[in-house]
């Protein structure tokens, strides 16, 4: 009994420490940008904004480049009404973004493109192995009756010799 609410004691553990994980990355996000909001302090603006920008390029190597990108989108004003000296790196930061989203999409269609070229392939050779193995089939069936045919004339050939001796 001991080892069953043992069990159930670290599941539960796991889970919740799982879920707090997920949180905590949306909470830094979070927290981050009311620290942006809230400050006056231009050298911890610098600070804040690096911030931003390493928090920005976890999320993209997370693979979670939409976040980043809606990340970056609200971010970015703020940053560029407290502290304008940082909006070319705000912008920089957003054009890598952008880049990378495009970048999947494009290889998202190429790889469509891809798959759609190769299944029309599969496609084709799997209509010509049809079309081969149908030939074979007539030509199987076509020997199968000529063979009969040899064979039942053969049978007849032989009724007729014994009849005929």
């Amino acid at each position: 009994m001991k080892k069953l609410f043992l069990s159930v004691a670290v599941v539960a553990t796991i889970v919740m420490a799982a879920c707090s994980t997920t949180e905590k990355a949306k909470d830094e996000g979070a927290d981050l940008k009311a620290k942006i909001e809230s400050c006056t302090n231009p050298d911890s603006m610098k600070v804040y904004v690096q911030q931003a920008q390493a928090y920005a390029e976890k999320l993209i190597k997370e693979g979670k480049d939409s976040a980043a990108q809606v990340y970056l989108q609200e971010v970015a004003p703020v940053i560029a009404a407290k502290d304008p000296s940082a909006t070319p790196v705000m912008d920089k930061i957003k054009n890598a973004t952008d880049s990378v989203v495009d970048n999947v999409k494009d290889a998202a269609e190429v790889a469509g493109d891809s798959i759609a070229a190769k299944a029309s392939d599969v496609k084709d050779a799997v209509s010509d192995k049809a079309s081969d193995v149908k030939d074979a089939a007539a030509k199987a069936v076509d020997n199968t009756k000529a063979k009969a045919a040899e064979a039942a004339q053969n049978a007849a050939d032989k009724v007729k010799e014994a009849l005929g001796k």
